[in-house]
This record gives structure tokens, C-alpha cells and sequence, in this order.
């Protein structure tokens, strides 16, 4: 699959059916794992959800679907397959719209902010103030 590697990952306490693939080098994580077909109640499909970097969704959208009215006996031996094979699972065509969002070219996810001490008006110079909220705690 082009210039990047999707590698499929163990997460600590990521229990259930599902897996995690990570894109390349730049951290980014996504989760593949069974869903319910929502056109049949009774059968499942599979989606894959945007992840940050400790395996937590970014949102509650699937950012795709697939393997459609699966029987919940067929869905352990489906993630077999990914785990076992990842690219050429990503390779048919059934994949194509994930495999084309998960090589698209992406900003490294951003750092976040340093938390600076607050001043109060009236504050003394070079003495940091304390949000009452934080005393509390």
C-alpha cells in the first residue's frame, strides 16, 4: 500500500472484538470494530472510528462501514483476517473509501497547552495567583 504502513496494534485493556490499525509513523489510530447493521437490526456490519492516541474516539461518527449484514459467528473470524493480513484486507474494494481516508496526509496531532498561572488585578508582581476553584480541590 503506497509510502505508508498500517499496522495492526494491541492496546492494554482494549478488550471485546475489535482492533486497532495505526497509520505510519505519525501516531494516528483508528479502531475497527463490529457494529450493528442498522438497515438489519439482527446482523452487523463493521466501522472504524477516528482514535486519539490512547485509543479514546475522537467523536461518535464512523468514519466508514463495511462488511455489511455479517452474523455475529462470522465477525471473529473477519478481524482474524485483518489482524492477519491488513493490507490486502484494506486492498479490496470494499475498503476503498477507509483506505483512501486512512492514507491521506495529515497534521500531527497538536501538543496540548502548557497551563500558565493566572494573575489577579492587584496581584503582586512574580506572585502567581490560585483559582478558588482549584483551592477547593
Amino acid at each position: 500500500m503506497e509510502d505508508k504502513r498500517i499496522q495492526v496494534i494491541e492496546l492494554r485493556g482494549a478488550g471485546g472484538l475489535g482492533l486497532f490499525l495505526r497509520v505510519g509513523d505519525d501516531q494516528r489510530l483508528y479502531r475497527v470494530a463490529p457494529v450493528r447493521d442498522p438497515n438489519q437490526p439482527r446482523f452487523w456490519c463493521l466501522a472504524a472510528f477516528e482514535c486519539s492516541s490512547c485509543g479514546i474516539p475522537v467523536t461518535g461518527t464512523a468514519i466508514w462501514a463495511g462488511a455489511w449484514g455479517s452474523a455475529h459467528h462470522e465477525l471473529s473470524g473477519l478481524l482474524d483476517t485483518i489482524k492477519g493480513d491488513a493490507d490486502a484486507w484494506l486492498a479490496e474494494d470494499e475498503c476503498a473509501k477507509l483506505r483512501a481516508l486512512l492514507m491521506q496526509p495529515r497534521a500531527p496531532l497538536p501538543l496540548p497547552m502548557a497551563r500558565t498561572p493566572r494573575r489577579e488585578t492587584g496581584a503582586r508582581p512574580g506572585e502567581a495567583s490560585v483559582n478558588p476553584a482549584e483551592r477547593a480541590s
